[in-house]
């Protein structure tokens, strides 16, 4: 069967097209696939009302790029598995290319549309080494990381550095913060304002940059920094996520206890299962624990703790650009529910009988094209 044009376009090539990230190339296919394809001008209506329901509500906090994904590599979405295989090869890692590229795949780091930038260095783990992931960082940490003899990877902006060069500097065409490559940091020289690095796009083995243009595509990741070594040479400087801002409405509060109770009884049940039991006061060596009751029966000193790490985890959420609502508080579901409810007459899709709005392209549980059916009613 011929594939439509919307077939051969991803999601996030489409999300790219919205937020005037995507390149000419991908921006001409979704234009003509809008033109010729129903489905795909459905898709971008919503996708577009969706967008402004949530900008309207934009957040003063600034938003991690977690789950952006590091997919612009010539060799096929692959920059983040080319960088690790560089590390391996750098600090004499003996690997097998089919079994890494397996790993990946079989693990769920690597996609057809690249890796998560939360997925950088998972390969490495999986060798033994030791990985460390921090966002919001500095040149001073790369320098630090590098005067340690640990391998540095970091994510940018991909479209900021290729063809950018030191002895080629162009002004960038790009627009938007667009987080989508990696590259191994190899030096950085403070005298004379420059970075080196390995680029698994360029043909070069190294190529380097001038300090601004380097920080300036660095920067739309929200300098996020991986840093690989053994572990007898690493020491361990934890570096959280920065959640100040970042408030919850009054709903997700309630949210909030509702984990923390939770929390306490997966914790409860886990400590039941090695053989803990209630008792006046903590003691290893009995497995007794004061902590063995109903949430309701904590002391807040101790309730505390798992609000906290609920509080925390709810915060983390959003700051890595995530929302949580009620399925009903969308805007486009009371659109939708809108539309059905105040037709002027009931409309049901001729296989599965589910309701429809008048105009409706595609059958939301079936997925039945809905268009031989509106003729019909002519």
């Amino acid at each position: 069967m011929e594939k439509k044009p919307i077939d051969n376009i991803q999601s996030e090539t489409v999300a790219a097209f919205i937020d005037g990230n995507a390149t000419p190339e991908e921006s001409m296919r979704i234009l003509d696939a809008i033109s010729s394809d129903s489905r795909m001008r459905e898709l971008f209506n919503v996708s577009r009302l969706v967008d402004s329901d949530m900008e309207a509500g934009s957040p003063e906090y600034e938003i991690i790029p977690m789950a952006a994904m590091a997919a612009n590599c010539d060799k096929g979405n692959c920059c983040c598995l080319e960088c690790e295989k560089y590390v391996l090869g750098k600090l004499g890692v003996e690997y097998d290319p089919q079994q890494l590229l397996d790993t990946v795949i079989g693990n769920g780091w690597y996609k057809e549309n690249g890796t998560a930038l939360h997925n950088v260095g998972r390969l490495l783990e999986s060798k033994g080494l030791v990985v460390t992931r921090q966002y919001k960082c500095c040149m001073d940490d790369i320098a630090k990381a590098l005067g340690a003899n640990e391998s540095v990877i970091v994510a940018v902006d991909g479209g900021e550095l290729i063809g950018n060069r030191a002895e080629e500097r162009v002004e960038d065409t790009f627009i938007g913060e667009n987080p989508d490559h990696t590259v191994v940091v190899l030096s950085y020289n403070a005298g004379n304002s420059t970075v080196t690095i390995y680029d698994p796009n360029s043909p070069n083995p190294e190529d380097t940059y001038p300090l601004e243009q380097f920080e300036d595509a660095w920067n739309d990741s929200k300098n996020y920094l991986v840093t690989i070594n053994f572990k007898d040479m690493k020491t361990y400087e934890p570096k959280p996520i920065d959640l100040t801002g970042v408030e919850l409405t009054e709903d997700l509060a309630d949210l909030r206890e509702a984990i923390a109770e939770n929390a306490h009884d997966v914790w409860a049940v886990e400590r039941q299962a090695q053989g803990w039991t209630h008792g006046p006061q903590r003691d290893d060596n009995l497995k007794q624990t004061p902590c063995m009751v109903p949430y309701s029966q904590l002391p807040d000193s101790e309730k505390k703790f798992d609000r906290d790490m609920a509080m925390n985890t709810l915060k983390l959420v959003k700051k890595l650009g995530y929302d949580i609502i009620k399925r009903e508080d969308t805007e486009l579901y009371r659109v939708l529910k809108k539309r059905i409810l105040e037709a002027s007459q009931d409309y049901h899709c001729p296989e599965c009988k589910n309701p429809v709005y008048k105009g409706q392209v595609w059958c939301d549980r079936c997925k039945h094209e809905l268009r031989l059916y509106w003729e019909s009613l002519k």
